[in-house]
């Protein structure tokens, strides 16, 4: 897992909830904290993660991807179930499959299984956009008329931005995992189709900067994200940002708008 990952955070209650339940009937769960970006290596910022989820169990820090690679892993998150003569006997990658999770949990354990949970609410809705990354090293969709290069560039947004892009406006230094807005105004546009909209940001030297955001050209109201009450959003470390958490999943064009040079972005995730 990693701390940024809309993906894992989704999985952290079940899995604490699991912790706190069977500890004392022989469960032991260890956590792999894998970053994805190079923030995610800073020690700190995962034990404030580890603190802000109720984690207990103990957490390895893997920042040169050893246990990653052992395991040949391809996900955040990755979930492996290993018996008592240490053999991975079940393994779930990505969100969901609580149920059956828990009642292998119980099998290793030698309890009975629990009752079906049901359905599990989805995640993911049909024609959802996908994760959206905007450093040059994985960044898709870029729409502004200007190349996405790595360095300092002064942008524009298009005529029209087509569903699933997104586009820069102003002044934005560009590297290899993140965008750095370079001045007050600079503008971040998403054409998006979801229910809850999800930013990784931080800032350079760690100084909490502000945005604005808009949705469909409005200050958004009763969809805002807990993280940008009254559309100002405070930046103020390097973690996940719920921007926009609507009803009911639909299509809009979100606009975020930095209040100063130093505003940091890495990649956008969705959800219901």
């Amino acid at each position: 897992w990693t701390y940024s990952c809309i993906h894992c955070v989704r999985t952290l209650p079940y899995i604490t909830k699991w912790d706190r339940t069977y500890r004392d009937k022989g469960l032991v769960i260890i956590g792999v904290h894998a970053p994805e970006f190079e923030f995610e290596k800073d020690v700190g910022n995962v034990k404030n993660a580890l603190q802000a989820h109720n984690i207990e169990y103990p957490v390895a820090i893997d920042n040169k991807l050893d246990t990653w690679t052992a395991f040949k892993n391809r996900y955040w998150p990755a979930h492996y179930l290993i018996d008592k003569d240490g053999k991975v006997v079940y393994t779930h990658f990505g969100e969901g499959n609580y149920a059956e999770t828990e009642n292998n949990i119980r099998h290793l354990l030698g309890l009975d299984a629990k009752a079906d949970a049901g359905s599990e609410t989805p995640v993911i809705s049909k024609g959802q956009t996908p994760e959206t990354y905007l450093g040059t090293s994985r960044a898709e969709h870029f729409a502004s008329p200007e190349k996405l290069a790595t360095n300092n560039g002064i942008f524009s947004l298009p005529k029209f931005l087509p569903t699933d892009h997104w586009a820069l406006s102003g002044k934005w230094r560009v590297e290899d995992e993140r965008i750095i807005s370079q001045q007050a105004g600079a503008k971040l546009q998403l054409n998006f189709t979801a229910g809850k909209v999800f930013l990784v940001l931080g800032t350079q030297d760690g100084k909490p900067i502000t945005a604005t955001l808009a949705l469909n050209g409005e200050p958004i109201s009763a969809a805002t994200g807990k993280d940008a009450p009254n559309s100002i959003l405070t930046v103020k470390e390097h973690t996940l940002y719920e921007l926009v958490n609507q009803p009911s999943v639909k299509n809009g064009l979100l606009e975020i708008t930095a209040s100063e040079s130093g505003l940091e972005a890495y990649a956008f995730t969705f959800g219901n």
